[in-house]
């Protein structure tokens, strides 16, 4: 991996470091979704393959889990 390349994804795992725990296991999720979308990005430049559907599909699973996350601690505060 290129060196510009590392740089950009240190960058941007510290930026997720600072993200607000808006629910268990946000971060973890975010980061997930950050790794997975790096991955189909680079394979996306190896093959030339179509990646929108992939990370449309990715983030709304992540949206899914935040909002299944949310309903679930505000039941707990209940």
């Amino acid at each position: 991996m290129p060196l510009n390349n590392r740089k950009i994804i240190s960058i941007i795992f510290e930026q997720c470091a600072g993200i607000e725990e808006r629910c268990d296991g946000y971060k973890e999720e975010i980061v997930a979704v950050i790794t997975d979308i790096l991955e189909y990005e680079r394979g996306h430049r190896v093959s030339a393959t179509t990646i929108q559907k992939k990370i449309n599909d990715k983030c709304n699973a992540a949206a899914r889990f935040l909002a299944e996350q949310q309903a679930h601690d505000s039941g707990r505060r209940n």
